[in-house]
């Protein structure tokens, strides 16, 4: 496997799936830490989380807990770097290029016994005090594995359907972005007022009182496991004020994505924790036969919608599920991510991903821009090709 393979590969892998499959119980994208007794209360409110956009994992308190998702089985398992890729290999061989297509009920068939660490190896005899050191600290990390996977999952502090009227009351507390700072930041990427209205687009005009009156209103316990609030105690969005939801195809959010308005700050999105329920504007997705554009992220996907074009909107290439594939339904997909190697190597993925579901891909500009005058210069995204302004 080649190093562009293998980031192809982590890309497709959905790090939460993995965790599951590893046995560890993954509720609202956190579980409890590896190390309980470094935490007050033996780690009661999960300090682990994991960011399917970047496909890692950390937890907040201990700072050795981290990693990507080969980190993650490495971490488990107690294996190698090369025995948690192969067992990454054999577990979602589907998503490997060029491979057949395969059931979908492979991801998350894995059970707890699969998740089983590697057979004790006995240390050569040769081996350094650092080194045997070495082996002692990596068995207690697997002996802390097997230890915190026993118990039973963390309890939920509040059912699903619970954390959903939360997350619908968060949002009906923010503000429209008319006349606010997130009005003329969205006005100078050149997406407007009936966009803002359709899409139901939202702003924090006061993060103080909207911060306070969240505290008064729900459990600070409820807040950070519903992933409002952070470990500190604070509403997460202070760098990241504008809101847009992701809407089902009954207009309602259980999800959404925050933007920072500011371009110094970084990262420039902020996620609701827990996993991408569908792409942005799924409604564009509708088993009607016909064309829609899929692009690189929420702001290149208004775009098109000012234009009246169909598109859906993915966070990166590493948010995108397979088990997805099924809302594609009577649609062919042009493909519009963003004009730098990134988005090369993810647009080769999907078209990857979608040919293997018999789903029809073009790629943006291909077959009509002989001269290359109409597309995307190098470092553009769609945002740019039609003149906004960052």
């Amino acid at each position: 496997m080649t190093e562009e393979e293998l980031k192809q590969f982590k890309a497709a892998l959905s790090i939460t799936t993995v965790a599951m499959d590893l046995g560890l119980p993954v509720v609202r994208g956190r579980c409890r830490c590896f190390f309980p007794t470094r935490h007050a209360h033996g780690d009661r409110t999960p300090s682990v989380s994991f960011s399917e956009e970047r496909g890692t994992f950390r937890c907040w308190v201990c700072d050795d807990v981290r990693g990507d998702v080969i980190s993650l089985v490495q971490f488990v398992k107690n294996c190698s770097f090369l025995e948690a890729l192969n067992w990454l290999k054999e577990t979602y061989g589907f998503l490997l290029r060029g491979a057949k297509p395969q059931s979908q009920n492979r991801i998350s068939t894995t059970n707890s016994a699969s998740a089983s660490t590697m057979p004790n190896r006995a240390p050569a005899s040769n081996v350094s005090p650092e080194q045997s050191a070495a082996l002692v600290a990596k068995t207690a990390v697997r002996d802390a594995a097997l230890e915190y996977r026993s118990p039973e999952p963390a309890k939920e502090l509040v059912s699903e359907d619970e954390r959903k009227k939360i997350i619908l009351s968060f949002l009906k507390m923010l503000s429209p972005v008319d006349k606010t700072p997130a009005a003329a930041y969205l006005a100078r990427r050149r997406i407007y007022k009936p966009i803002w209205d359709k899409m139901l687009l939202r702003t924090i005009t006061d993060y103080g009182a909207l911060n306070n009156k969240l505290k008064e209103t729900y459990d600070l316990e409820v807040l950070k496991y519903v992933g409002l609030f952070s470990e500190k105690g604070n509403l997460r969005y202070y760098k990241h004020p504008l809101f847009f939801p992701y809407l089902d195809t009954k207009r309602r959010s259980f999800y959404f994505q925050a933007r920072a308005i500011d371009s110094t700050v970084v990262p420039k999105e902020l996620n609701l924790r827990g996993t991408v329920p569908f792409p942005y504007n799924v409604s564009a997705l509708d088993e009607r036969p016909g064309w829609v554009y899929l692009c690189e992220g929420v702001v290149d996907t208004l775009t098109f919608l000012g234009q009246r074009i169909a598109a859906i909107g993915i966070p990166g290439v590493r948010s995108f599920k397979t088990e997805w594939l099924p809302l594609f339904k009577n649609k062919s997909v042009v493909l519009c991510l963003d004009k730098d190697e990134a988005g090369r190597s993810g647009t080769e993925y999907l078209q990857t991903v979608f040919a293997n579901a018999n789903i029809r891909t073009v790629v943006l500009g291909d077959g009509v821009d002989q001269f290359g005058k109409l597309s995307m210069k190098e470092g553009e995204d769609i945002n740019d090709w039609f003149g906004g302004k960052k």
